[in-house]
C-alpha cells in the first residue's frame, strides 16, 4: 500500500482507535498553520452521531471543526512516553507525536540525537556541543556492544554497533549520513572516525594509519568544502570513506571515493556564497613559506574569489586553517616541493580566471590588461607555450570530411572555452589528490601502496563504509547537480527502505509471532524514470551525441516517448516551456533544461589540452596524464576513437558500485536535521523539520513501525511496571514473567491487538496507552483500600494503648509485692557474701605469695634476656661501624676515579693552550724583532754567567787549595805508614822507584797529548752547547710557566693539608671523646661484674638486703673497698678476674690476627698497585735506561773529564776556570740526561701500548708524529711519571711505618698481657684489698692506652687508605666519577658549606640525573639530587661564574627533559618530577622569589646565609616551572590516567560489598558482568602504590594533595559520565552501592591525611543520595545538589528507575521544573548551565601558588655524607 500518491499525505491517517478513548477530556492534535501540529484537549465526547468536534487549544483559544469518521483527530501519547530517546516507542506513532518528541529533547532537554529505530536523528544545535565529543565520552560508549541502546543516543553509539558488529560477525558495515546542506552530514562523519581511530588505532604516543585517516579531513574539506547560503562548511561533492581493519581489527588503511564534485562553483558563485577554501586560505596566508614566489595577492582582486561579494567567515581563520592543511599534507606524506606544486598550480587558475576578452575583428581577443599575469601564468607557472594558450582561447578548430576549419570564437564562447579548460584543471587535480591520499592511507606496517593494496586484496576485506553524501535538494531553479543529487538520493532511498523493511521481518521472525505483511513505498519507478532505457539519462546521451544536439532537443525527445509519458513520475507543463517535472519520494521537483547538454558533456578543446600536456612542468603533466591516456586511447578498426563517457552516465555508473558495495554490507543510517535557516541555537522550526523528516525517510520508518506492532517491551520490564494489573499471578511477574503478560493482556486487551514474542511482548498502536490507563486505576482502588487498612490500623493502636496501661498498673503492683520478698532474700544472701569474701582473702593471700616467688625467677629470667640483647646490639653497632668505613673506602676510590676524570681534561686542556703557545712562540721566533731581543737577552745572560763563572773560580780555587793540602797531609801520612813498614825496603826498591819514575814521565807526555786532543773535543761540546741553550731557551719559558703552575699547586695543597690537620684534630678529640666512654662502659662492666657476683642475687636474700649490697657494690666502685669481705666474695671475684683476662687474650689474640691481615692485605694491596703503576706508566722502562745511562758512556766521559781536569789544575792555576766549566757541564748532562731517560721510557712504553692495541700508530722515532702534540703529550706524561714514582715511594714508606708500628703494638699488648699475668699471680700473695685497687688500676691503664694506639692505627690506615686511592687513581684507564665532582671532606664535628663543584658539567649533570636510579633513591636521602644541584648552583654563584653557572643548568634541564621524555616508568617519572619540584622550591628559598616573599621570611640566619645574592634565578626558575608541569602531565596523563580508568567502573560503580543492605525486593542486579570482589581494593593498592611512591621518593604534601586531587577528580568523572549515561545505574539499589564503595574511598584518604580531597568526591556521592532520597523539587534543589550542575542532575533524574513498585516515574513537567530551578541558582551562583559531562580538571601542578617546607642544606648533606 502506498503512503501516498504525491507523497505529502500526513502520516497516520486512516487509522482506527476506539471511539471509547475519545472522551471529554482527551489529548488530541490539530492541525496549525504555523506550528504545523498544535496539542487540543476535547470539550465534549465524540459518538457515532457526532458531526463536529468542539477544541480547546495549548494556547487558550477553543475551536469547533467538522468530524471525518475516517480522520479522527490523531491522540496524544500518555506523559510518560514524553521524551523517550527512541521514536518506535511511542504508544501512539504518527507524524505530530513524532515532530512533538523531537521538539521536544532538542529544545527542553538539549538533546540532538534521537533513534528512530535504526536510524539515528541528528538536529543540528549550531552550538559548542564539544562536551559531548570528548574522550571521556569515548570511554563511556567504548566496548559496549549491542547493549549500546540502553545508552543514550549518539553518534558514537552508532559508531560502536558498527565496529561491535565487524568484530563478532566479521561482516563490513557501512554508516550513511544523509540530510540537506547546513544539517551536519561532514561534522558526523569525522565523529564517526574520529571514534573508530580512538578504540581501534594504534597505542597513546604512537602515530598510526588512523592519524592519517582524520588528517584526510582537513584536505578534502578544502578542496571540496565552500560556503553556501544555507551552510557555512558545505561539502560539494559526495565520499564514501571505507575504513579497512586487520585481523586483530586494528586500522590498516583506508580509501575515499568522491562522487559529483561540483565544478560549477569554481567559475561561478552566487551572491553571499564563496568558491572552495583552499583559493582563500592561500590568499590569506600569502606571505608564507610554501607560498614563496607565487605573489598571490587579497581573495578581492581574483574574479573566481569575489564574485559572492562577502570572502570572510565570521569565527573562522583561513590562514590557521592553511597551516592545518600543511599538516595534514606533510602528515600524508606530501613533500614540500609536492605541496609547492600543489599551491602552483591552483594560483594559476586564479590567474587564468583574471584572464578577460574583449570583442576582435573576427574573433575576441584577450585583454591588454592581463597581458602581464597571462605571461607569467604560461613562463613560470604552468611553463607552456603562450602564444598557443592565447590561440586556441578564442580559436576552436573543425575537423569535417578530412579538411581541418578554424573558427574564432565570440566574448562568451572565450570565456566558456577559458572557464572550462579551470575547471578540467581543478577536476585533474581534485581526483589527483584523492588518489595520492588513498595510497597513503593504504600504506600500512612500511609496504608501498601497492604492494599494500596486493596484500588487502589476498586477505579477507573487512571495513567500515562511511557515507557524507549530499541529500536531497529542491531550489527555484534546478538543474543538472540537483538532477544527478536527487536520483542518488531515490537509489539510497530505495535501499533504505528495503533494509527497513527486512529488519521489521527479521524482528518478527526472530520473536516467532504471527508473520504481518507490511507494504511500504517503493520507488522504483521513478529510478526506471531516470536510469533505464529509454530513460532521461539515456536520451541526455543521445542528445549529446548528435553534432547539433541541444538542450530543446533532448526535451523534445523525453516530450515525444509515450514511455516516459505513462510513467506516473513524470510530469509537463500545461504551457510549454524549457522545464519537466519529476515526482521524487521526498517532493516534487521541476528542472530547467538549460545547460544541461553542457554540464553533461563537459568537454574541453583537444588543442587546449594538448597545450597542457605539452607543459614543461613535471607536476601539470602527472596530474593531466589520466586525461590525456584517457582521450588518446589506441583508435579502432575505422580510425575513430571511442567515446567518451558522459557525467551522467559516469555517476550511473559510481551508484551501481555504490550500491553494490552498501548492498554487500549491514547499513547503519545518520539522518541529519536542519532545525532552522537563520542558525540559531536551539531554535526549531517545525515547518523546516517536518520537511526534512519527510525528505530523508524518517517518517517513512516510522510508518513501516507504525503498520505492525511498533511498541514492544521486555518481560521483565513488562512485569515490573504492570503487576498490579494481575495481582492473581502473584509472584508470577517475576519467576514467570511471560506466563504473566500473556494473562495481563488477555485480561485487559483485546486478542490481536497484542503477540508474544520469545523475549518481547509486542502491542498494537495505542494499546501501551489503555494499559496505563488501566494501571492508574487499579492503583487508584488500591490507594482507597490501603487507606482503609490504615484507619483501622490507627483504631487497633489507640486500643492497645489503653491496654497496655492497664497493664502497667498491674505491673506496679505486684512489682512491690515482689520488692519486699526481694529484700529478704538480700539479708540471706549478704551473710554468703562474707563468708565468700574471707575465704577469698585467704585464697588471695595464699597466690600472692606464689605470684612473688614467680616474679622473681621472671626477672631473673628477663634480666639474663635483656643482657643477651644489649650485646647482640652492641655486636651490630660494631657492624654498623665496619660498614660505614668500608662505603667511605668506597666513595673515597670513586672520588679518585673522578679526580683522574678532571686531570684528564686539563691535560686535554693545557696540551691545546700548549700547542696554541707553541705555534705563537714559533711564528714569533721567525721575526726579525725575536732574534734582536732573544740575542740582547743572551749577551746579558752571557755577561752574568761569565761573572758568576769567576766568582765560583774564586770559591773554587780556595778550595782546590785547601784540598790539596788536605792531599798533602794524607800523602805525607800514608808515607810515614809505609815508611813504618816499609823503611828496610826503602833500598832495595829505590832503583824501582827510578825504574817506574821513567815511566810516568812517558806517560805523562802520553797525556799532554791526550789533552790537547780533550781541549778540542771541550771546545766542540761548548759549541754544542751554545746552540743546545739557543734551542731550550723557549722550553725554559715553559717550565717557568709550569713552575709557577705547580707553585700554585702546592699552595693549594698546603692549604688542603692545613685543612686536614685541623680535621686530623677535631677526629683526636673526637677520638678521645670516645676513650673516655669506652673507659666508662668499661667501669660500668666491671660494676656489672661485681652486681652479678655479689650474694644480693641469691634465692635467700630479702629485698632489704638486695639494696644493702647495692649500695656496697656503688662504693666500692668509687674507689672504696667494703670494711667486710667474705672468701667467697673473693673466689667470685677471682673468677671474675680470670674470665675478664681471658676474654682480654682472646680479644688480643683477635686484633693481632687483624692486624696482621690487614698487613698482608696493604702490602698484596699495595706491590698490585705497583704492579699496576709499572704496567700503566713507563717507570720499569724508566730505571732500565737510566741504569744504562748511567752505565754507559756517562759514567766513562764523567771519569776522564775528572781526571783531566785533576791534572790539569796541578799544572796551574790558569786551568781552573776550564774545571769550573766542566763541573757545570757535568751537572747538566745529568740532568738532561734523567731527562732524556725518562722521556726514552715514556714513548717506548707508549709505543708498546699502541702496538698492544694495534691501531698502527707510528713508532716514537719515527718522525711522522706532529710537533706540537709530541711537546704537550710528553710534559703532561712526564709530571704523571713524577707523580707516580713519588706514590710509589710513599706507599713502601707508610707500609714499612704500618709494620714498624703493628711491631710497637704487639709488643704493648705482650707487655699488658705480661703485666696482667703478673698481677694475677700477686692477687694470692698481696691483700685482697689492694688486689682489687691495683687490678682496677691497671685495667683503666691499659685500657686507655689501648685505644690511645688503637686511635693511632686508625689513623695511619686511613692516609694509607687515601694514598692508596690517589695512587689507584693514576693507574686506571677510565675516567672516574671523582673527576665530575670535587666536595669538601665532612665530618660529624665539621660544619659544612654546602658549595659542590661539578667540574665537567655534562657529565655531572649525566651522572646524577640520567645515571640516577630509582632504587638506589630509595636507600638514600630523600631528593638528594635537588640537593646537589643547588648546592652546585651556590658555588657557582660565589665563583660569580654566570657561564658555568648556565651551562649548568642547560645540562640539567636538558637531562631532565631527556629522561622525564623516554622514560615510561613510574618510578622513574615520580623519582623526577618529585626532585624537580624540591629544587624549585629550593631556589625559591635560597634564591628569593620577589612574588612570593614567604618563602624567605621564616629562614634562620644559617639559611640566610646559604642564599644565591650574585644572580638572578627567575628564569632558570620559570624554565623548571615548565619542566614540573611537563613531567605532571606525563606523569598523570601517560602514566597514571590509563592504569587508573579501567579500575574505576568495576570498584566504584559494579563493586558490591558483602557488607551491603540486602533489600527487601530481592531483585537481583541488573548488570550481571558486574565488578569482582577485588574492584574496590584493586583500586585501593593501585593508589597505595602511588602514594608509597610519592612518600618514599621525597614527596611533600602540597604535592602528594595535588596528585591525588587529579585523581579523585578523574573518578568522580568517569563515575559521574556511566551514570549519566547508564540506565542500570540509576536506581535505590545501585545508589547504595555505590554510595558504599566511595565511602571506603573517603576513609583511605583519611587514613593517609588527605582528607580535604574528600570534598572531590562529593558530587559522587550527592549523585547517590538524589537517587536515595525522595523526589521532590524543595529537596533536589536544595543542599542535596549543591555540587551538582543542573544538567547532570536532569541526566540523572532523566535515567532514573523506579525499584518501588508504588513509586511513579519521574516526569517530564517535574523535570522541566527542576530543571529551572537549577539553572536560576546557577545563575546566581555564576557557574555555568551547560556543563553535562563532569570533565576532568585542567592539569595544574599548582608550582605557583604552593609553598613546602624550608630545608637546610649543609645539614641534609651532612646526614647523606
Amino acid at each position: 500500500m502506498s503512503a501516498s500518491s504525491s507523497g505529502m499525505v500526513t502520516l497516520g491517517r486512516g487509522q482506527a482507535y476506539p471511539l471509547e478513548n475519545y472522551k471529554k477530556g482527551a489529548r488530541v492534535w490539530h492541525r496549525h498553520p504555523e506550528f504545523i501540529w498544535i496539542g487540543a484537549e476535547l470539550l465534549d465526547d465524540i459518538t457515532v452521531m457526532s458531526s463536529t468536534i468542539r477544541l480547546q487549544l495549548e494556547d487558550g483559544t477553543k475551536t469547533e471543526i467538522s468530524l471525518d469518521p475516517v480522520q479522527l483527530p490523531f491522540l496524544r501519547n500518555p506523559e510518560i512516553l514524553i521524551g523517550k530517546d527512541d521514536l518506535t516507542a511511542l504508544s501512539y506513532l504518527h507524524e505530530p507525536a513524532v515532530l512533538h518528541n523531537l521538539e521536544y529533547r532538542f529544545v527542553e532537554m538539549n538533546s540532538i540525537y534521537t533513534y528512530c529505530g535504526i536510524v539515528l536523528v541528528a538536529i543540528n544545535p549550531y552550538a559548542n556541543c564539544s562536551h559531548l565529543y570528548t574522550d571521556d565520552v569515548i570511554q563511556v560508549y567504548r566496548g559496549v556492544g549491542k547493549q549500546v541502546r540502553e545508552l543514550d543516543p549518539h553518534i558514537y553509539a552508532v559508531a560502536e554497533e558498527a565496529f561491535f558488529d565487524l568484530s563478532e560477525y566479521n561482516k563490513c558495515q557501512s554508516i550513511i549520513v544523509s540530510g540537506e546542506s547546513g544539517a551536519g552530514k561532514t561534522v558526523s562523519a569525522k565523529f564517526v572516525m574520529k571514534y573508530l581511530a580512538s578504540i581501534a588505532g594504534s597505542k597513546k604516543g604512537v602515530k598510526g594509519i588512523e592519524d592519517r585517516v582524520l588528517a584526510s579531513n582537513p584536505i578534502m574539506e578544502a578542496i571540496g568544502n565552500a560556503k553556501t547560503l544555507r551552510n557555512d562548511n558545505s561539502s560539494r561533492f559526495g565520499k564514501f570513506i571505507q575504513i579497512n581493519f586487520s585481523e586483530r581489527y586494528r586500522i590498516s588503511g583506508a580509501e575515499v571515493k568522491t562522487y559529483l564534485l561540483e565544478k560549477s562553483r569554481l567559475v561561478f558563485q552566487a551572491a553571499g556564497e564563496r568558491n572552495y577554501h583552499v583559493f582563500y586560505q592561500m590568499c590569506a596566508a600569502r606571505n608564507h613559506l610554501s607560498l614563496k614566489g607565487l605573489h598571490l595577492g587579497p581573495s578581492e582582486s581574483y574574479w573566481y574569489t569575489s564574485q559572492g561579494g562577502d570572502n570572510r567567515i565570521p569565527g573562522v581563520d583561513d590562514k590557521l586553517d592553511f597551516e592545518e592543511t600543511l599538516q595534514a599534507l606533510s602528515l600524508l606524506g606530501f613533500s614540500e616541493e609536492k605541496q609547492h606544486d600543489i599551491f602552483r598550480l591552483l594560483s594559476g587558475i586564479l590567474l587564468l580566471g583574471n584572464v578577460h576578452f574583449t570583442e576582435g575583428d573576427d574573433r575576441a581577443i584577450i585583454s591588454p590588461n592581463n597581458d602581464h599575469d597571462l605571461s607569467r601564468l604560461c613562463s613560470s607557472i604552468y611553463e607552456i607555450d603562450e602564444a598557443q594558450l592565447r590561440l586556441w582561447l578564442t580559436v576552436r578548430e573543425i575537423r569535417a570530411a578530412g579538411e581541418v576549419v578554424r573558427k574564432g570564437l565570440d566574448k562568451v564562447d572565450a570565456s566558456r572555452s577559458r572557464d572550462a579548460l579551470s575547471k578540467l584543471l581543478y577536476m585533474q587535480l581534485f581526483n589527483w589528490l584523492v588518489d595520492k591520499v588513498n595510497d597513503s592511507l593504504m600504506q600500512s606496517e612500511g609496504l608501498s601502496p601497492s604492494k599494500a593494496a596486493a596484500a588487502s586484496r589476498k586477505k579477507q576485506l573487512r571495513f567500515i563504509g562511511v557515507l557524507d553524501i549530499y541529500g536531497f535538494e529542491t531550489f527555484e531553479i534546478n538543474s543538472f547537480e540537483q538532477f544527478c543529487i536527487n536520483y542518488a538520493n531515490e537509489k539510497l532511498q530505495q535501499q533504505f527502505n528495503q533494509h527497513v523493511f527486512k529488519l521489521e521481518q527479521e524482528e518478527y521472525e526472530r520473536e516467532e509471532i504471527a508473520w504481518v505483511r507490511i507494504d511500504f513505498y517503493d520507488n522504483q519507478q521513478a529510478i526506471d524514470l531516470i536510469e533505464a532505457r529509454p530513460g532521461l539519462i539515456d536520451y541526455l546521451d543521445e542528445q549529446c551525441k548528435v553534432v547539433k544536439g541541444s538542450d530543446e532537443g533532448w526535451l523534445g525527445q523525453i516530450t515525444a516517448c509515450p514511455q516516459l509519458k505513462r510513467n506516473p513520475h513524470l510530469q509537463f507543463p500545461k504551457i510549454r516551456s524549457s522545464t519537466f517535472l519529476v515526482k521524487h519520494f521526498a517532493a516534487d521537483v521541476s528542472y530547467t533544461v538549460s545547460g544541461f547538454m553542457e554540464k553533461n558533456k563537459d568537454s574541453v578543446s583537444e588543442q587546449l589540452l594538448q597545450v597542457m600536456t605539452g607543459a614543461r612542468s613535471a607536476f601539470l603533466r602527472e596530474i593531466m596524464s589520466t586525461y590525456s591516456d584517457f582521450s588518446s586511447e589506441a583508435a579502432n578498426a575505422n580510425g575513430r576513437r571511442p567515446p567518451k563517457k558522459t557525467v551522467a552516465n559516469q555517476f550511473r555508473d559510481s551508484l551501481r558500485e555504490l550500491m553494490t558495495v552498501l548492498c554487500s554490507t549491514r547499513p547503519h543510517y545518520v539522518r541529519c536535521i536542519k532545525p532552522n535557516d537563520i542558525k540559531e541555537e536551539y531554535c526549531f522550526e517545525p515547518k523546516r523539520v517536518i520537511q526534512q523528516l519527510r525528505a530523508n525517510g524518517v517518517l517513512e520508518t516510522v510508518r513501516i513501525s507504525a503498520a505492525g506492532f511498533p511498541s514492544r517491551w521486555p518481560y521483565d520490564e513488562f512485569g515490573k511496571r504492570y503487576r498490579v494489573l494481575y495481582p492473581e499471578g502473584k509472584a508470577m511477574w517475576r519467576d514467570h514473567p511471560k506466563h504473566f503478560a500473556e494473562n495481563a493482556c488477555k485480561k485487559w486487551l483485546e486478542a490481536d491487538k497484542f503477540a508474544l514474542g520469545k523475549t518481547k511482548i509486542f502491542f498494537r498502536t495505542g494499546q501501551v496507552a489503555v494499559l496505563e490507563r488501566c494501571r492508574l486505576e487499579t492503583l487508584s482502588a488500591s490507594a482507597i483500600k490501603i487507606q482503609t487498612i490504615w484507619r483501622g490500623f490507627v483504631c487497633r493502636r489507640n486500643y492497645e494503648r489503653i491496654r497496655s496501661s492497664v497493664r502497667t498498673i498491674q505491673a506496679a503492683c505486684r512489682a512491690f509485692l515482689a520488692y519486699r520478698r526481694l529484700k529478704y532474700l538480700q539479708m540471706h544472701r549478704a551473710a554468703i557474701l562474707l563468708q565468700a569474701n574471707i575465704r577469698g582473702y585467704l585464697e588471695r593471700k595464699r597466690y600472692l605469695a606464689v605470684r612473688n616467688a614467680v616474679l622473681a625467677m621472671q626477672a631473673h629470667y628477663r634480666a639474663a634476656k635483656v643482657r643477651h640483647w644489649v650485646m647482640k646490639m652492641r655486636y651490630e653497632k660494631s657492624a654498623l661501624t665496619i660498614q660505614r668505613y668500608w662505603r667511605g673506602y668506597l666513595v673515597r676510590r670513586d672520588e679518585i676515579k673522578r679526580i683522574k676524570k678532571v686531570i684528564k681534561v686539563q691535560s686535554c686542556v693545557r696540551r691545546w693552550l700548549a700547542k696554541r703557545r707553541l705555534r705563537e712562540l714559533k711564528i714569533e721566533a721567525r721575526s726579525v724583532g725575536h732574534l734582536q731581543k732573544l740575542n740582547s737577552g743572551l749577551e746579558n745572560k752571557i755577561i752574568e754567567l761569565q761573572m758568576k763563572l769567576d766568582t765560583v773560580v774564586a770559591e773554587r780555587k780556595k778550595l782546590l787549595e785547601i784540598v790539596g793540602q788536605v792531599e798533602m797531609l794524607r800523602a805525607e801520612l800514608g808515607n810515614y805508614e809505609k815508611d813504618k813498614v816499609s823503611w828496610v825496603e826503602t833500598k832495595n826498591n829505590l832503583e824501582n822507584l827510578k825504574l817506574e819514575v821513567e815511566r810516568l814521565e812517558i806517560e805523562v807526555d802520553v797525556k799532554e797529548g791526550q789533552r790537547a786532543e780533550l781541549a778540542n773535543r771541550l771546545q766542540d761540546a761548548e759549541a754544542k752547547s751554545e746552540k743546545a741553550q739557543l734551542d731550550s731557551a723557549q722550553e725554559m719559558e715553559k717550565l717557568r710557566d709550569e713552575l709557577r703552575e705547580a707553585t700554585r699547586r702546592a699552595k693549594r695543597a698546603e692549604e688542603e693539608v692545613e685543612k686536614m690537620r685541623g680535621i686530623a684534630e677535631t677526629e683526636k678529640k673526637g677520638r678521645m671523646a670516645v676513650e673516655m666512654e669506652m673507659a666508662a662502659m668499661r667501669e660500668q662492666l666491671l660494676n656489672n661484674a661485681n652486681l652479678l657476683a655479689s650474694p644480693a642475687f641469691s634465692r635467700h636474700g630479702s629485698m632489704r638486703q638486695q639494696n644493702t649490697i647495692n649500695d656496697e657494690t656503688d662504693s666500692s666502685m668509687d674507689g672504696s673497698i667494703p670494711p667486710k669481705l667474705g672468701s667467697g666474695d673473693l673466689d667470685e671475684i677471682a673468677l671474675i678476674l680470670r674470665q675478664q683476662q681471658t676474654i682480654n687474650e682472646l680479644r688480643a689474640r683477635n686484633e693481632q690476627a687483624h692486624r696482621e691481615n690487614e698487613r698482608l692485605k696493604s702490602i698484596v694491596e699495595a706491590n698490585s698497585l705497583i704492579d699496576n703503576l709499572e704496567r700503566k706508566t713507563s717507570l720499569r722502562m724508566f730505571e732500565a735506561q737510566h741504569v744504562q745511562a748511567l752505565e754507559a758512556d756517562y759514567s766513562k766521559l764523567k771519569q776522564e773529564l775528572e781526571r783531566l781536569v785533576t791534572e790539569k789544575a796541578e799544572s796551574g792555576y790558569a786551568n781552573m776556570n776550564l774545571k769550573a766549566t766542566f763541573d757545570r757541564i757535568i751537572e747538566e748532562n745529568e740532568r738532561r740526561r734523567e731527562e732524556n731517560a725518562e722521556l726514552k721510557a715514556l714513548l717506548s712504553n707508549k709505543f708498546e701500548r699502541q702496538s698492544a692495541h694495534g691501531n698502527g700508530s707510528p713508532p716514537p722515532d719515527s718522525g711522522t708524529h706532529s710537533e706540537d702534540e709530541g711537546t704537550a703529550d710528553v710534559e703532561e706524561e712526564l709530571c704523571l711519571e713524577r707523580q707516580c714514582r713519588y706514590l710509589k715511594a710513599l706507599v713502601e714508606n707508610l707500609s714499612r711505618d704500618i709494620t714498624k708500628r703493628n711491631q710497637d703494638v704487639e709488643r704493648l699488648e705482650k707487655r699488658l698481657n705480661d703485666t696482667m699475668m703478673h698481677e694475677s699471680m700477686r692477687v694470692s700473695t698481696t691483700s685482697q684489698e689492694d688486689a682489687l685497687r691495683a687490678v682496677h688500676g691497671q685495667l683503666n691503664n691499659l685500657t686507655a692506652e689501648n685505644l690511645s694506639l688503637n686511635d693511632k692505627l686508625l689513623r695511619q690506615a686511613d692516609e694509607l687508605s687515601d694514598a692508596r686511592a690517589q695512587l689507584r687513581g693514576f693507574t686506571q684507564d677510565a675516567c672516574s666519577d671523582a673527576e665530575v665532582i670535587r666536595l669538601e671532606s665532612l665530618h660529624k664535628q665539621v660544619e659544612h658549606t654546602a658549595l659542590l663543584e661539578a667540574v665537567n658539567v655534562p657529565e655531572f649533570a649525566r651522572i646524577i640525573i640520567s645515571d640516577f636510579k630509582p632504587r638506589l633513591a630509595k636507600l638514600l636521602t630523600k631528593s638528594l639530587p635537588s640537593y646537589l644541584i643547588l648546592c652546585a648552583f651556590r658555588f657557582y654563584d660565589q665563583a660569580k661564574d654566570e657561564s658555568q653557572l648556565t651551562s649548568l643548568f642547560s645540562a640539567v634541564h636538558a637531562n631532565f627533559k631527556d629522561t622525564v621524555s623516554t622514560s615510561h616508568d613510574i618510578d622513574v617519572v615520580t623519582l623526577w618530577f618529585v626532585n624537580q619540584w624540591k629544587l624549585c622550591n629550593l631556589l625559591r628559598q635560597y634564591a628569593g622569589d620577589d612574588g612570593n616573599p614567604e618563602w624567605i621570611a621564616l629562614n634562620t640566619a644559617k639559611q640566610n646565609s646559604h642564599r644565591i645574592n650574585n644572580y638572578d634565578m627567575t628564569p632558570i626558575r620559570e624554565q623548571l616551572k615548565l619542566r614540573i608541569e611537563e613531567c605532571y602531565q606525563k606523569l598523570m596523563k601517560k602514566i597514571i590516567e590509563p592504569s587508573l580508568t579501567p579500575k574505576i567502573v568495576p570498584a566504584i560503580l559494579q563493586h558490591e560489598s558483602s557488607s551491603d543492605i540486602t533489600l527487601a525486593t530481592g531483585t537481583a542486579q541488573k548488570n550481571g558482568n558486574g565488578g569482582g570482589p577485588k574492584g574496590l581494593k584493586d583500586l585501593l593498592n593501585f593508589l597505595d602504590s602511588i602514594y608509597n611512591k610519592l612518600q618514599i621518593f621525597g614527596g611533600d604534601s602540597v604535592l602528594i594533595g595535588q596528585v591525588f586531587r587529579q585523581i579523585c577528580q578523574w573518578t568522580c568523572s568517569l563515575a559521574l559520565n556511566h551514570m549519566m549515561f547508564r540506565k542500570e545505574l540509576c536506581n535505590f539499589e545501585k545508589a547504595v552501592q555505590i554510595k558504599h564503595n566511595v565511602s571506603e574511598t573517603q576513609s583511605w584518604l583519611y587514613q593517609k591525611g588527605l582528607g580535604e580531597m574528600r570534598e572531590t568526591l562529593e558530587p559522587l556521592v550527592q549523585a547517590c543520595h538524589l537517587l536515595m532520597s525522595r523526589k521532590d523539587e524543595e529537596t533536589i534543589c536544595g543542599e542535596l545538589t549543591s555540587k551538582l550542575k543542573p544538567r547532570q542532575v536532569v541526566a540523572i533524574l532523566q535515567h532514573y528507575d523506579p525499584s518501588d513498585d508504588f513509586e511513579e516515574p519521574i516526569r517530564p513537567d517535574f523535570l522541566i521544573k527542576v530543571q529551572r530551578r537549577l539553572n536560576e541558582r546557577a545563575a546566581a551562583n555564576g557557574e555555568s548551565t551547560e556543563t553535562l559531562i563532569e570533565k576532568g580538571r585542567d592539569i595544574v601542578s599548582h608550582v605557583n601558588s604552593k609553598k613546602m617546607t624550608k630545608f637546610s642544606i649543609a645539614m641534609l648533606i651532612e646526614v647523606f655524607f
